[in-house]
């Protein structure tokens, strides 16, 4: 992989809020991926849908999944819709989740490092709540995503790693009346950070990722039928290995920066 994607993932935001039904964040990249709506549309017979479920798997990038496309395969049948974007530079976690929540540019978002400082500016999550909808957070304690967007008007449900966080959305997608609910998980990251990004137990981990949102996916599908309900399955970054062995990500170069998201509806009955 050579070339980088043309599309900015500044559009996540815009896309998910248009969705929703809700406001574009403040300063966010006010265009969307029209063919995300189109085909939403075509599902539902509306651009919007009722809910939404956003899983963030850290640290897949686009050659990881098109080089073992088959550990993604049964994602196929809750997920149809494809759509690849560059992500924010430098390719690092605060960075990349700060722009892709508000739809705006590291140095308008104001991460442009491995920082966690609280984001100021408008988000996906004051857009939501601005609509009245219910928002939930269940991601790692300490972690990028719940760090930069504390002190928001929405639930946080903190936990120790991926899958207890799994748990407790699966409870929340059964038990609750969420509008949105975010999910974080971090396994293939920590890994290949501390092997490389095709390493065995690196590979075992994406997996893991695949496992979790597929028992996600069949809740929503049980618990939220009389729903139209958007999921996502929505990576950060990509990742490289260094000269010295291990894995990494930070670079402007393809693998770290071009992204793949696969996104489907789970349509009424």
């Amino acid at each position: 992989m050579t070339e980088f994607n043309d599309r900015p993932l500044t559009q996540f935001a815009a896309t998910m809020a248009k969705l929703m039904n809700v406001e574009i964040p403040k300063q966010a990249d006010t265009n969307y991926v029209d063919e995300v709506i189109k085909a939403v549309k075509e599902k539902t017979g509306k651009e919007t849908v009722d809910k939404m479920l956003i899983y963030n798997p850290d640290a897949i990038g686009q050659w990881f999944f098109e080089k073992y496309n088959h550990y993604f395969e049964p994602l196929k049948p809750y997920l149809d819709i494809r759509v690849d974007y560059l992500t924010a530079f430098p390719p690092k976690t605060p960075v990349c989740f700060g722009t892709m929540f508000t739809g705006a540019t590291p140095e308008v978002h104001g991460i442009q490092a491995y920082v966690k400082p609280v984001i100021t500016i408008d988000t996906l999550f004051d857009s939501l709540r601005r609509a009245n909808k219910k928002v939930a957070m269940v991601a790692i304690k300490g972690q990028s995503i719940p760090k930069i967007y504390a002190n928001r008007d929405i639930d946080y449900y903190l936990l120790n790693y991926d899958k207890p966080v799994v748990e407790k959305a699966l409870e929340l997608i059964e038990n609750s009346d969420y509008d949105v609910i975010e999910v974080y998980n971090q396994q293939y990251d920590d890994i290949m950070h501390m092997t490389h990004p095709k390493s065995i137990f690196a590979k075992k981990a994406a997996k893991n990722y695949v496992k979790y949102f597929v028992k996600l996916a069949e809740a929503v599908k049980k618990y939220w039928a009389e729903y139209n309900t958007f999921m996502t399955f929505a990576p950060d970054h990509g990742t490289h290995r260094e000269w010295y062995g291990l894995g990494q990500h930070g670079k402007n170069i393809p693998k770290d920066m071009n992204l793949t998201h696969l996104y489907g509806v789970n349509v009424k009955k």
